[in-house]
């Protein structure tokens, strides 16, 4: 298991505030990278005061009360503890993406296709901070990418990771969020982007991957739902998720 680096341990600054306005079981948990260069640390010494420099920039520059993730994991299997449990974000990008998600961001990242080698130590740490998200924190079963709640390419290839189930503590497939998307109306909500992109990506579809479950992809999961000789009702629950995710 991965070692647990507490915020004393690494040198934290107190929070100017803490809100614990957050409902998580309504969400899940988010998985970024660092973004804009390559910041994975060679010598494990050095990732603390990596951590510290995120959170001086997230307080002094943005303006935050804290780091803005819940909990971040370098690639030598260590976990750091960011905000922690049962505390409101700042990463998502989007108001509903804070109150209802958590974040465990990666201290790995690039520009382009320039990304950092991930170890099965930063895998299983990140595995580890989802973990206490869902045991202390309350975390819904679902993990998405930071790109399904905001317009941007983090988690850059740790996304085929999320896809794939990789991140999950449980193992196997991605596990369903817990919520069935169904029309009408819309049902709007950061795991149905995951499930449109891998309908994208993994079964020739041509959706628009935008979080919100329209008529479109009621549309393509009837049809999905053909292929895969499950009832077809337009619903993505359980049985239509796995075979998507499968």
């Amino acid at each position: 298991m991965a070692t647990f680096v507490t915020r004393s341990q690494w040198g934290a600054r107190a929070p100017r505030s803490v809100s614990g306005d957050i409902t998580p079981a309504q969400g899940g948990v988010v998985v970024h990278h660092v973004d804009a260069v390559k910041v994975a640390e060679a010598d494990h010494a050095d990732c603390a005061a990596q951590v510290r420099g995120i959170q001086n920039f997230h307080m002094d520059s943005n303006g935050w009360s804290d780091i803005a993730y819940s909990h971040l994991a370098c690639v030598h299997g260590h976990l750091f503890q960011g905000r922690g449990e049962n505390v409101r974000t700042a990463a998502q990008g989007t108001t509903q993406g804070n109150d209802d998600w958590y974040a465990v961001c990666a201290l790995t990242g690039g520009s382009g296709s320039d990304y950092d080698t991930i170890t099965a130590g930063l895998i299983d740490a990140v595995r580890h901070g989802i973990n206490r998200l869902r045991v202390s924190g309350g975390a819904a079963q679902a993990i998405t990418g930071h790109r399904d709640h905001h317009a941007t390419a983090c988690p850059g290839n740790l996304y085929s990771r999320v896809l794939s189930g990789e991140v999950n503590p449980g193992g196997g497939p991605l596990p369903h969020p817990g919520v069935n998307f169904r029309q009408p109306p819309t049902f709007v909500h950061a795991s149905v982007a995951t499930w449109q992109y891998r309908m994208n990506s993994a079964h020739g579809y041509s959706l628009a991957v935008d979080g919100q479950y329209g008529p479109g992809s009621d549309s393509a999961c009837r049809s999905f739902q053909s292929r895969k000789g499950l009832s077809v009702d337009g619903i993505v629950g359980p049985a239509t998720w796995g075979a998507t995710f499968a």
